[in-house]
């Protein structure tokens, strides 16, 4: 069923998840492209993770509107209804005086991509 969130991944093709940050999740584990449509304007924002980084963001500066809650250790959770990728900052504000949920972090793609990065643990292989 289509979302507003599409990825393009190597070995599956086309995969539609429920929210951007599952975009980015996904990119910590393989490199995938990906297209995002603003849930304000329907504006498409295009990227690819390669190896845990964002690549090729069009247009340059789109925002995330993320709301994350604590599972067990190593674990993120993300409320899917409250996280958003928003092509323009002028659709982040007109979404957000009406959003009445729970206060989310407003976040470029790239520098959310690099907190995950940090927060998660990578998997180790045996040597």
């Amino acid at each position: 069923m289509p979302t507003l969130y599409r990825m393009i991944l190597p070995q599956r093709g086309d995969v539609y998840v429920k929210c951007g940050a599952d975009i980015l999740l996904n990119g910590l584990k393989t490199d995938l492209k990906a297209e995002a449509r603003c849930p304000v304007c329907g504006g498409v924002t295009r990227f690819q993770v390669i190896q845990k980084r964002i690549e090729d963001l069009i247009p340059k500066d789109p925002m995330l509107h993320v709301v994350e809650f604590d599972m067990r250790p190593g674990h993120l959770g993300v409320e899917c209804e409250s996280t958003h990728i928003f092509d323009t900052k002028d659709c982040l504000t007109k979404w957000l005086s009406t959003y009445a949920g729970k206060q989310g972090l407003v976040v470029s793609l790239p520098d959310y991509m690099s907190s995950l990065n940090k927060r998660l643990p990578r998997k180790v292989s045996p040597e």
